[in-house]
């Protein structure tokens, strides 16, 4: 909160602000300086309680993402530079310092545990760099990207405790800066509008914390979770983005082109607040989160986990399909009323 507070003016005298405009939806012009406040935060505290190659490793991939955001921030970067520089972040700080990885995915065939072996490296770039980008993408309402963070690192500290599967410190050190963060970028009764804003830089810095510890939480000899629940843990940002991704290119656009088709986009269409869309979105992604949990509790097998989130992926898309294709049509019989005479 102190480093909010210290690096909110700064980022105006330094115009590193997001002014309204385009699809944009706020009113006056606000601080990026949201995911630079939780870095120094994690970074200054983490160093002088946890300095080890571990956290080196974690320090390495965040700043290179932080400056990522940064720059992105300020002036577009291309994607291409984009996907290189997080592979370089991963790569180097979760994979080689960190030794953070993916070797292990799991009964998920319903034989034998699939061990990855040599793909390793190649496996941990593609899940790491998919999840930082499904945080950043979902990144478009105040709060939503702090409040799903907070929530999915919630669980896994209350799943943590007690054991030495996830550095405990660390996931404190982290969750207490994103309230810090949260207490100035959700809308209160008597602040209507976000203080502060994540950017990309923020976005993008708390998917890198999030599938840390994820990977962490499933991989190591003392994991708490199995691969395939750290998935359901991500959920419903994964399925929003997979589904966005897959009706551009059908769309003959990009599949990182920007729009405003994301689940949250459609419960503020759909006529609810800012506040209410953000509650109920989170709610859906916790029961994501339950129904993984609850589960690997009861001894269901990989596969099955594997299998119902691939349904329930289908199930997500479909539905999706309805809901928008109804309302463009409630959309059109509005239009041809407008246009008919005498209404």
């Amino acid at each position: 909160m102190a480093a909010v507070l210290v690096l909110r003016p700064v980022c105006f005298y330094f115009g590193h602000v997001d002014h309204p405009g385009g699809r944009k939806r706020h009113d006056l012009a606000t601080p990026l300086s949201g995911g630079l406040a939780i870095s120094l935060s994690i970074l200054a505290l983490g160093w002088g309680i946890v300095p080890t190659r571990h956290f080196s490793g974690f320090a390495v991939g965040l700043v290179v993402l932080l400056l990522l955001g940064g720059m992105d921030d300020r002036k577009h970067v291309p994607a291409s530079l984009r996907l290189a520089l997080q592979t370089i972040a991963v790569t180097v700080g979760m994979y080689w310092l960190g030794d953070v990885r993916l070797e292990d995915l799991g009964a998920i065939t319903g034989g034998d545990n699939v061990r990855l072996g040599g793909f390793s490296l190649l496996f941990t770039v593609f899940a790491a760099v998919g999840i930082i980008n499904a945080v950043n993408m979902i990144d478009g309402m105040d709060g939503l990207a702090g409040g799903f963070s907070a929530l999915l690192i919630s669980v896994i500290l209350a799943l943590a405790s007690g054991t030495a599967a996830v550095s405990i410190v660390m996931l404190c050190l982290t969750i207490g800066s994103i309230f810090g963060f949260l207490a100035f970028n959700l809308r209160t009764p008597w602040h209507r509008q976000a203080r502060i804003f994540l950017g990309d830089a923020g976005s993008l810095v708390l998917g890198y914390i999030l599938v840390w510890f994820a990977i962490e939480a499933s991989q190591e000899a003392t994991s708490i979770i199995r691969p395939i629940t750290a998935v359901w843990l991500f959920g419903l940002p994964l399925m929003d983005t997979c589904y966005l991704m897959g009706s551009r290119v059908l769309r003959g656009k990009s599949p990182l082109a920007a729009d405003r088709y994301h689940f949250h986009h459609l419960l503020q269409r759909s006529g609810f607040t800012p506040g209410w869309a953000l509650y109920i979105w989170l709610i859906v992604a916790g029961g994501f989160m339950a129904a993984g949990v609850c589960l690997q509790w009861l001894g269901a097998p990989d596969v099955v986990l594997c299998i119902g989130f691939v349904v329930t992926f289908a199930a997500y898309c479909l539905t999706m399909n309805i809901l928008w294709r109804r309302r463009s049509a409630r959309r059109s019989r509005l239009r041809r009323w407008l246009k008919t005479p005498g209404s």
